[in-house]
């Protein structure tokens, strides 16, 4: 029967019960021991921004914040620039009809999307595709009829939309 000594160095010897008794000669093996208290104090220090283990949720957690808020002010701003064009409460609310019914659908897609491709891709594609919503409201010409106006900024809304429910 082999007992476990833990020795003054801090290793653990594996000694044979008959070489206690001093029958036999004792065969050891070194093995090292558990990581002292010291070391396990620092690993539980390095959980930190700096800590490679947090870099991706650190990331993705910012990108998602900023995400947010940019979404947030650019509903804002649209709702803001229609109310100073006389668009009525109805023709506001029909331009964020598509907003919200792309982000139904958006996220039926988007678990099977990110199950199939990952987390990072469907978070690239709605920030890609934001991109590309603030792009086409940029470009929302003062001179054009409200039923034109309307329409565009529907449609990118229906990206904004789309977006949101993909990161």
């Amino acid at each position: 029967m082999a007992l476990e000594v833990e020795e003054e160095n801090g290793s653990v010897a594996i000694v044979e019960e008959s070489a206690i008794d001093g029958t036999n000669d004792p065969s050891t093996t070194e093995t090292p021991a558990a990581p002292a208290k010291e070391e396990a104090e620092e690993d539980i220090k390095g959980w930190g921004f700096t800590d490679p283990r947090l870099r991706p949720f650190v990331i993705i957690s910012i990108t998602y914040l900023l995400f947010t808020v940019t979404d947030g002010a650019i509903r804002m701003i649209v709702l803001l620039h229609a109310y100073n064009k006389s668009f009525s409460a109805l023709e506001v609310a029909v331009m964020f009809t598509l907003y919200e019914l792309a982000g139904v659908f958006t996220n039926l897609a988007a678990g099977m999307m990110g199950e199939r491709w990952g987390i990072r891709f469907t978070l690239i594609i709605g920030l890609c595709l934001q991109i590309v919503s603030y792009g086409m409201l940029f470009g929302w010409e003062d001179t054009w009829s409200k039923e034109t106006a309307i329409v565009y900024v529907t449609i990118a809304q229906m990206f904004a939309g789309i977006a949101k429910d993909l990161t």
